[in-house]
């Protein structure tokens, strides 16, 4: 992925590390406004607020071991 400029990030950025069909680079107070107008990509993620403590650098490891015990099968 590209390298952002100082002062933006990636919007979004999921939790799981997968990559996203669009993304743009926005400032912090960017990212705030599209949260509070409940902008669609931001449930996945990882500046989401809404996450609290679960966010930051281990964010995605956190998920994938929760990923495997949350899948429902079906049969």
């Amino acid at each position: 992925m590209p390298t952002t400029p100082d002062g933006m990030q990636v919007c979004p950025t999921r939790v799981d590390g997968q990559p996203v069909l669009f993304a743009h680079s926005v400032t912090k107070a960017m990212c705030q406004d599209r949260q509070r107008g409940h902008y669609h990509k931001c449930f996945t993620c990882v500046h989401n607020n809404a996450r609290g403590g679960e966010v930051g650098k281990h964010a995605a490891e956190a998920l994938a071991k929760l990923a495997p015990a949350s899948k429902v099968s079906v049969g």
